[in-house]
């Protein structure tokens, strides 16, 4: 009987070893394979690095702001103190240095933990395992997920040192707020680097790590100090530090700095910058790559260009009691890239046209409001600031300042279109035979026109594109009087190409572009092109010069007394108000206007509105002006009637010094002014309107 039994045992053990056993290993084997199916390799970990924000400085490598998915600064484990790193290995991971990825004994304990509470209490992650997940798990609480932490663990326990772990995590930990790293978090929560870090503040940033919102320093402070001194508590346990040591950082109050909102200087030039930069690297680059961006902004002159141009429209608001609809529009929590606003609204751009380089750049009022860049995106009628190009072409094809040109009405027939054009002067009256230099000093638009007439609109739309206009111009003759549309950043490079004597540089927001290890990746210098001779330049500075001395340009000398040039412009019915200039260093421009072409206010021409915004503005950034402008060779100066444009005789009752290209000077004397004609002259003297000055 019993060796049947034990004949009959024996097929059992065999079905168990042949069939049952091979089907738990292939189980297993399944399981193990769907487990690291998409886990990385190993080489893929040893190459991974954390996403790294992209650092925006200014042109005096001051930091503006940074682009980034995660705020993180990268920091080595000889930077971190000794007080955090074993603080952490205390409360995180005591067996830190003994195991090999996985502790077996701690995941029992708390798997024993949680089910007598019947609740998570601990999980039982090492920090490798914590690490695992930061790096390339998400934080779903199922089964799968930890049986993958376990496995990338061991993958990465092969692949870094207990040290390089340890760097690694130090990098990873959330502190929130967009915050990642201790490197971060020091500068944020202590303003501080991480190796200055005392006991009690690497405490709270231990605190802190365990859950960021739960144990924020700045919106629960004493739950962040309960669990700082419990951290502190169980260092003094484990005998990371000493009774001394515990009782003085327990007794410390939490130093935290107060938390500011990001108050950004320059958000449409900064977007600019970052549309430039997604564009050509790529959102990867823009947003995780850890680089630099070295802009051109001057973050004070950027500062005080804000500050004016706020100042002056708030006022103007203020004067002429618009309701305020931007408090209003703000209220109503309307998308931030809508493109229109209702309430008054600027631009302004500052080159530094040497080299190109833009020192502020403002797109509008409110850039949480309206992300549309009214410096670089919009474009709007120029007005009568579009008769430098109609001047300079003149002056660059045989005209000269004492040239007469005729300010009377003119009828003209459009070609193909049975209607006829009627320019008129904004002040409805006519001064009949004036110099080149008065008809833009004073901004007569019929002398414009005829101009335009003599030389051509081709010809003008060419000059402009040459000196640095680059929207598509209409060659009419009312492009005479700006009835092209253009952004003001390329009226101030083409401004700045006549100040810089005919030398165009492209505008730059951008000096160089380094990797995050400072290996160059991009670099911009100046490559000048000749595009104007520098006597005709030099000719129209001196025209301008006159818009502010005595033309339409005159309220700059009340804030500015330095040399400036420039030209105001106006468009039909006040919607538009323009100032472009520039002095020996930049080149300024500044327009105000709505974004639905509605009228600023009755009188609102470009050297009531945006000149004196102008003035106050280089008054503030160039408060000592000692130079001048560059005379080049090839030039002379006539003392000329500043009635006929001939050579002055004594009885000429006014006078004044007129450059010229050599040879092309008058070489006849004056022949209106005999001494009878002097004494009338001056019984009653003949002062232009004020009136006058208010034009385009």
């Amino acid at each position: 009987m019993q060796k049947q039994k034990r004949i009959s045992f024996k097929p059992r053990r065999f079905l168990w070893a042949f069939i049952v056993f091979p089907l738990l290993l292939g189980i297993g084997v399944g399981i193990y394979m769907s487990i690291i199916v998409d886990l990385p390799p190993a080489e893929s970990i040893s190459f991974f690095t954390p996403p790294v924000a992209t650092k925006v400085f200014d042109n005096n490598n001051n930091l503006i702001t940074e682009f980034f998915i995660e705020r993180r600064e990268l920091t080595d484990i000889e930077q971190v103190p000794s007080y955090l790193k074993d603080g952490l290995i205390c409360i995180e991971d005591r067996q830190f240095y003994k195991h090999w990825g996985v502790d077996i004994l701690g995941l029992i304990r708390a798997l024993f933990t949680n089910l007598l509470h019947l609740r998570v209490i601990q999980g039982g992650s090492t920090i490798t395992m914590q690490l695992a997940r930061n790096m390339f798990l998400t934080l779903e609480q199922t089964m799968l997920r930890k049986l993958k932490e376990m496995a990338l663990a061991i993958r990465i326990e092969r692949v870094y040192t207990k040290d390089e772990i340890l760097e690694k995590y130090f990098n990873q930990i959330n502190f929130g707020q967009g915050r990642y790293g201790v490197a971060t978090a020091a500068k944020y929560y202590f303003d501080k680097d991480i190796s200055e870090l005392s006991l009690d503040e690497c405490a709270l940033l231990i605190a802190i790590a365990k859950s960021p919102e739960r144990y924020s320093p700045h919106k629960h402070p004493e739950k962040a100090q309960q669990r700082r001194d419990f951290v502190l508590t169980q260092m003094f346990k484990n005998h990371v530090i000493t009774e001394q040591e515990y009782e003085a950082a327990v007794n410390t109050p939490l130093s935290v700095v107060e938390y500011k909102e990001d108050n950004v200087v320059g958000r449409y030039f900064l977007e600019e910058v970052r549309r430039y930069l997604e564009l050509k690297y790529g959102p990867e680059f823009l947003y995780r790559s850890g680089a630099r961006i070295y802009t051109t902004m001057d973050i004070e002159i950027q500062k005080t260009a804000e500050k004016i141009l706020e100042k002056h429209l708030t006022q103007i608001e203020k004067d002429y009691k618009f309701e305020n609809t931007k408090a209003k529009f703000d209220s109503l929590g309307l998308s931030d890239t809508i493109t229109a606003s209702p309430y008054l609204q600027d631009a302004l751009v500052i080159l530094d046209y040497h080299t190109g380089e833009v020192k502020a750049l403002i797109g509008g009022r409110d850039f949480s409001q309206s992300k549309f860049n009214r410096a670089t995106q919009a474009r709007r009628q120029a007005g009568s600031a579009f008769k430098v190009f109609v001047y300079t072409a003149a002056v660059d094809n045989g005209f000269t300042p004492a040239d007469i040109v005729l300010d009377l009405p003119i009828v003209l027939e459009i070609p193909g279109v049975d209607s006829i054009y009627r320019p008129a002067n904004y002040d409805r009256r006519f001064l009949g035979p004036i110099t080149v230099r008065k008809a833009l000093a004073l901004s007569r638009n019929l002398a414009a026109v005829r101009l335009i007439r003599n030389i051509g609109p081709e010809l003008v739309a060419k000059y402009a594109h040459d000196l640095g206009v680059e929207s598509p111009l209409l060659p009419v003759v009312s492009l005479a009087l700006g009835s092209c549309e253009v952004n003001l950043l390329e009226m101030v490079s083409a401004m700045g190409t006549i100040a810089a004597l005919g030398e165009r540089v492209q505008p730059i927001l951008i000096r160089k572009i380094t990797n995050r290890e400072g290996t160059i990746i991009e670099i911009n210098e100046p490559l000048p092109e000749t595009r104007l001779s520098p006597r005709t330049s030099y000719i129209m500075i001196n025209l301008m010069r006159a818009v502010v001395a005595g033309g339409t340009g005159y309220r700059i000398q009340q804030y500015y007394s330095g040399p400036a040039a420039g030209k105001t412009g106006t468009t039909n019915n006040y919607s538009d108000a323009w100032f472009v200039g520039f002095t020996p260093k930049y080149a300024c421009g500044v327009w105000v206007g709505y974004d639905n072409n509605d009228r600023i206010f009755r009188g609102a021409t470009g050297g009531v509105v945006s000149a004196p915004i102008w003035g106050e503005l280089m008054a503030a950034i160039d408060p000592n002006p000692t130079e001048q402008f560059p005379k080049p060779s090839g030039l002379i100066t006539c003392t000329v009637c500043s009635e006929t444009g001939l050579l002055a005789r004594e009885s000429c009752p006014k006078t004044r010094e007129e450059v010229f290209v050599v040879g092309t000077a008058p070489s006849d004397s004056c022949d209106l002014h005999g001494f009878d004609t002097y004494i009338d002259y001056h019984n009653d003297f003949d002062k232009i309107d004020p009136s006058v000055l208010e034009g385009y």
